[in-house]
């Protein structure tokens, strides 16, 4: 249960920066890069454990070029825009963008504005600007590849989708969703609340932040701006029967934010384009919810590697991941179920089994699964979409 704290003299974490980032037409990436860069040197309220320097690097945007061995090849140039998700990174995307390049797919991400910072700016962001920022960028890129292509996770998902489906603007080569918040689980109970909330206290909940990437805490402003986009995203998804667009759409089961039900029932019965495929991690010792070819099931329950399902945050990361990955320090302990965090780090390594969040207790200690054991498998699907729509796109009359 999420319990609304009151205003108390609040440490910087918890305080705005007296700037904040800003949409502005993109001209040059290295030279947004560096202003982001000079942003979070000034701004970013360094959390303990890592070194400041490494803190401002692991959260700036980044481009990634294709490997070295791709030049020459045939077909059009391809590039994908990849948006991070709330309270998170462009950090999220590092192993999918490495593994993309090596499939002679440019790559770029941003920094959505209250990000990379401290959790205070998010009382500050505003919606429109996260939109301005996805715009800006991804016609930056469309300028520069021949196919450009959109993804993001979680809010991100929700923003590259909102803007896929603007007829305003031109349309993607294909989209990537990511555990899209198209529609919310748990925290959709307080998103009608947050705008009054937002009045008397800045936060839900303020709590350690431990990790360097991403945060804990969320403020309600975010949960008010969450809304908006959700709002949006809805009326382009519903406000057509047949959408003509590739997507490839990639879930979890346990997934504690997004509702799953939502994504594949728009998955089924809107997207229709060939190249499309959803993607889910589940529990195979149960029948599929759904009879769709299209739709691929990979095993969510893997005891051997102490593993009851997958979390939401986990669907991006590679198992070697330098943070969250198998040998990171993220990977243990870093948001345990029903445990304090010393609880956690006394049990011995062989009793922590991985989950997503829970709120009911499973019978054995769990923490949050920080990676995908099956992140090779996915890349194979994301890629093998991309070439699909390729294809379509070069016999598209």
């Amino acid at each position: 249960m999420l319990a609304l704290t009151g205003c108390q003299a609040s440490p910087a974490l918890y305080q705005p920066a007296p700037a904040q980032l800003q949409a502005e037409p993109v001209t040059d990436f290295e030279r947004y890069r560096a202003g982001v860069e000079r942003h979070l040197a000034q701004h970013r309220v360094a959390v303990d454990g890592f070194s400041r320097a490494n803190q401002v690097a692991w959260n700036l945007p980044y481009e990634m070029a294709p490997a070295p061995e791709c030049a020459g090849e045939p077909g059009p140039s391809r590039g994908i825009l990849l948006v991070h998700g709330l309270s998170d990174s462009p950090f999220v995307f590092k192993d999918l963008a490495r593994a993309l390049t090596r499939q002679c797919i440019s790559v770029r991400t941003l920094l959505l504005q209250g990000h990379g910072t401290r959790p205070g700016d998010l009382t500050e962001a505003r919606a429109e600007v996260w939109r301005d920022q996805v715009r800006y960028h991804y016609e930056a890129l469309a300028a520069e590849v021949e196919l450009a292509f959109i993804g993001g996770f979680s809010l991100g998902g929700a923003l590259v989708t909102e803007y896929a489906l603007d007829p305003a603007t031109p349309r993607p080569a294909g989209l990537l969703a990511i555990a899209p918040a198209w529609e919310l689980n748990g925290l959709r109970e307080y998103l009608w609340l947050a705008p009054w909330a937002d009045l008397v206290t800045d936060f839900v909940e303020e709590e350690p932040e431990l990790n360097p990437v991403k945060y804990e805490s969320l403020a309600l402003n975010a949960a008010t701006q969450l809304a908006k986009v959700r709002a949006a995203t809805q009326t382009r998804l519903t406000g057509q029967e047949r959408l003509d667009l590739p997507l490839m759409l990639v879930a979890t089961e346990a997934d504690s934010v997004i509702n799953l039900e939502f994504l594949a029932g728009q998955f089924q019965r809107r997207f229709r384009h060939p190249a499309n495929r959803m993607l889910v991690f589940r529990d195979l010792r149960q029948p599929a919810p759904w009879q769709d070819a299209r739709i691929l099931s990979l095993d969510s329950y893997l005891p051997e590697q102490r593993i009851l399902e997958f979390s939401h945050m986990a669907l991006a990361i590679s198992p070697d991941n330098p943070l969250y990955g198998r040998q990171g320090p993220l990977q243990r302990c870093l948001e345990p179920n029903s445990l304090t965090l010393d609880q956690c780090r006394a049990l011995a390594p062989g009793k922590l089994w991985f989950s997503a969040w829970r709120e009911e207790d499973p019978g054995m200690p769990t923490s949050r699964l920080t990676f995908n054991p099956h992140f090779d498998q996915m890349v194979s699907e994301i890629t093998g979409f991309l070439d699909r729509a390729v294809v379509a796109a070069d016999t598209k009359p």
